[in-house]
């Protein structure tokens, strides 16, 4: 391997003997320790000042308390309060098992014992941690079982012929979460198991074609100069992908450069799509974006045009004018997607940015209605997942199918 990756701290679950005689705990692992097999803590769940907890078994509790642990094991399940910062477990029956505690961890144990939480089972442990009144949940689990509850959601339902593709998206979602490990700083979780980070539902949405690509790509990661790129992927480009600085407010990157996609997508349903406003219906969009960005009731007055100004490698618009009766108001980049909307579906946003405009007038010029007709679902930045799904249809590879969407990148084996 021509590289070494260095993490500054991480959290390690000791998991070689589970017996009553020693409990796993966890431990601070020193500044530069070389991890092979690496672990992810992924918050899976926050707000709430009341927990259930369980397993699909038999469980050890380890209560932290100013240092100290004490460890208990139950086969029901346990509920966890929060007060003043500080965590409350009591059993079924509402007996208090131990109280002002720093931090509780939830322990299945033996094989193929899983954690339950919110009606979703997980692998690893689950670590539990008061933030004020409220219960911030971590699920700590290795890497490549990560992967098992994040590929599943983000690419779909998938066929045999297809699963170069998953194995894309399998290295592609290893990649980014390796290199966002402690993005947020102190905060005791690396990922967020939503579209922040990756969507991740755990062990109910496994399958067994996605586990096939995950093991046959084990420890495989996108490499850019020898750092893990940041492997941003949507789910249908409509033909071309994008520069990153065009579609963000993000600086160039070498490998996130806008690709032709051909017609590899072209089988997606948001390959194009059409959504049709009346002139109403866009301004009122428009004022309630507005007056939610500016902390204030904004009128813009009636529509009288909407032009493109300005558009990206990929064919994106990168800046959308409104003009009304009362002022000119100016959009940039993927920003656009959130002031439109949808006219079908109010609380989403547009598809795609990939449009063009068609304005409908009365006979006496006042627009009555405004049509967007586009091409793609999502940024449009890095990996297309419907081109990936259609390049392997074709008998495309896997790094064939990385090398197209990230430029310039090598495939390498991590661990």
């Amino acid at each position: 391997m021509k590289f070494a990756v260095r993490f500054t701290v991480g959290i390690v679950i000791l998991v070689l003997v589970w017996s009553c005689a020693s409990i796993p705990g966890l431990r601070e692992e020193s500044a530069g320790t070389y991890i092979r097999v690496p672990f992810v803590r992924v918050l899976v769940g926050e707000d709430a000042d009341r927990v259930t907890v369980s397993t699909d078994g038999a469980f050890a509790i380890e209560c932290i308390r100013d240092g100290q642990q004490s460890v208990y094991y139950s086969g029901q399940p346990v509920t966890v309060t929060s007060h003043y910062d500080l965590l409350t477990v009591r059993d079924r029956t509402k007996n208090e098992i131990e109280s002002r505690l720093s931090e509780i961890n939830i322990i299945p144990r033996g094989r193929n014992n899983r954690v339950k939480l919110n009606g979703k089972r997980y692998r690893g442990i689950l670590r539990i941690l008061p933030d004020g009144q409220s219960i911030r949940m971590v699920n700590i689990v290795y890497m490549e079982d990560y992967l098992r509850g994040v590929v599943p959601p983000e690419i779909g339902e998938r066929t045999a012929d297809e699963l170069e593709a998953v194995k894309a998206q399998a290295v592609a979602a290893r990649t980014y979460a390796m290199a966002h490990l402690q993005q947020y700083g102190n905060e005791p979780f690396d990922m967020k198991s939503s579209v922040y980070d990756q969507i991740y539902d755990g062990v109910d949405v496994e399958d067994r074609l996605v586990d096939k690509a995950i093991e046959a790509t084990a420890g495989r990661v996108i490499m850019y100069q020898d750092q893990f790129i940041t492997a941003y992927y949507h789910s249908t480009c409509g033909g071309r992908t994008d520069n990153i600085a065009d579609v963000w407010d993000k600086k160039e990157v070498p490998y996130l450069k806008s690709v032709e996609d051909g017609a590899a997508c072209s089988w997606s349903k948001y390959y194009t799509w059409k959504e049709v406003f009346t002139e109403e219906q866009l301004r009122g969009r428009i004022e309630q974006y507005l007056s939610s960005d500016r902390g204030r009731d904004i009128r813009i007055g009636s529509i009288t045009d909407v032009s493109i100004r300005q558009r990206t490698a990929g064919g994106r618009v990168a800046r959308l004018v409104v003009r009304t009766d009362l002022d000119n108001f100016r959009f940039h980049k993927d920003r656009i997607r959130w002031v439109i909307g949808r006219a079908s579906t109010p609380d989403l946003i547009l598809p795609s940015d990939r449009f063009d405009v068609t304005i409908n007038r009365d006979s006496e010029g006042n627009v009555t209605t405004v049509e967007f007709s586009g091409r793609g679902y999502g940024h449009g930045v890095g990996m297309c997942q419907c081109g990936a799904i259609g390049a392997a249809r074709d008998g495309w590879t896997f790094d064939q199918i990385l090398s197209h969407y990230y430029t310039g990148v090598e495939i390498e084996q991590l661990y």
